[in-house]
């Protein structure tokens, strides 16, 4: 149980701020103010944005570890002196040392230390070595490609990819929960307990405009139901009408002796035990149906498909007027002008051009279109064969 842990946790933290007798173990009582996770929803789901994805977490940050550790071998065998500083300077009055601890990379886990320590907080391990004049001649110049290459490397894997890695996924799973938790206030600020019924159905079929509010409140009380559970328990099961034995036997059960197999009887009282079952029957609960619903002989299902009805009536007759007001816009728009006919064009092109039969060369009168409607220039019934010889 969480809330037994949190208790257990400060009992100790309480008698280790007593019974340590330094001066500062008074300071442990500040763990008390982690109380406050326990009254937030959402300070609740931002420690479990890190603990609900542990496992890809840990993963994640093992390879980190591991790469690191591969740039502390590199560091010490290839340049080793460049993570040994020199005296700080003085700036502003203030000390510049990019190295607080002082390591020296004198060995392999020391190196990796620094590349941990530094690499990861300033996320540039490049501000923990010294640096390699571009004057270096023989086997120095190559060690500035080197160098290079090795802050490179580690600036685009672990500071960028794998940091990157990590935060995205407590971002995406805190995300993830915030989206749950809404989608869990929705359903229990939208929807019946009992029935599951929508809230819109209510308001919709209802007598006054808190349909949903009458119905869960006077129908399908949440509460009437848990005093209902209560109430079984509390009576004797010889007093039990049918209605309730019918629901006694979905969600309770006498408890019997494992021994003997008599029914166990409370000292004091003298009444049966009587404990829930493993598997909990409910459907004696009320399935998609209530009285109101009832009394207007409508289901959800039809109260939804009226509601699509209305919106395709709707689109239907926006899209009329929208199609109407398209035709007004095209008759009122001034016809297109006929081009000229230009000097070198032929008269078989000028007569097809002027011809108020001969629309255009896709019309149904044109001798060209496909359907064959208008024959002549090519030798049909019209007696015009003579005009497409050249």
């Amino acid at each position: 149980d969480p809330t037994l842990w949190v208790i257990t946790s400060m009992t100790v933290v309480n008698i280790l701020a007593l019974l340590i007798p330094a001066q500062g173990a008074k300071l442990l009582l500040i763990f008390h103010m982690l109380e406050v996770f326990n009254h937030s929803i959402v300070l609740q789901n931002v420690m479990r944005s890190v603990t609900y994805r542990s496992n890809t977490l840990l993963q994640t940050a093992g390879l980190a570890i591991v790469c690191i550790y591969f740039f502390g071998v590199v560091a010490f065998i290839l340049f080793p002196e460049l993570f040994q500083f020199a005296e700080a300077d003085i700036m502003g009055g203030r000390k510049l040392d990019p190295n607080n601890n002082s390591a020296r990379c004198t060995s392999i886990w020391k190196c990796t230390l620094v590349v941990l320590d530094m690499g990861l907080r300033k996320e540039d391990i490049g501000e923990a070595m010294d640096d390699i004049s571009w004057s270096a001649e023989g086997g120095d110049s190559y060690r500035i490609l080197y160098r290079m290459l090795y802050t490179l490397l580690f600036f685009i894997i672990v500071s960028t990819i794998l940091m990157n890695i990590i935060f995205g996924v407590i971002i995406d799973t805190f995300a993830e929960l915030r989206a749950i938790k809404d989608e869990t206030d929705k359903d229990m600020s939208e929807r019946c307990f009992i029935c599951g019924i929508e809230r819109f159905v209510f308001d919709q079929l209802g007598d006054s405009s808190n349909g949903f509010s009458q119905h869960i409140e006077d129908e399908h009380n949440l509460w009437k139901y848990l005093f209902f559970q209560v109430y079984l328990r509390e009576k004797n099961f010889d007093d039990y009408s049918g209605g309730e034995s019918n629901v006694f036997a979905r969600t309770l059960m006498l408890m019997k002796h494992p021994q003997t197999h008599e029914v166990m009887r409370d000292i004091d009282s003298g009444k049966e035990l009587k404990g829930a079952k493993a598997q909990v029957d409910l459907s004696w609960f009320p399935q998609r149906t209530a009285m109101a619903l009832r009394r207007q002989r409508v289901t959800p299902e039809q109260v939804l498909q009226e509601k699509l009805q209305r919106v395709e009536k709707r689109t239907s007759t926006f899209t009329s007027r929208l199609t109407g007001h398209l035709q007004k816009v095209l008759a009122a728009a001034p016809p297109p002008k006929a081009a000229a006919p230009s000097p070198d064009q032929s008269p078989l092109a000028q007569r097809r051009v002027d011809s108020p039969a001969s629309p255009g060369l896709l019309s149904p009168e044109s001798p060209f279109s496909p359907d064959g409607a208008g024959r002549g220039y090519l030798g049909g019934d019209t007696g015009r064969t003579g005009a497409t010889g050249t």
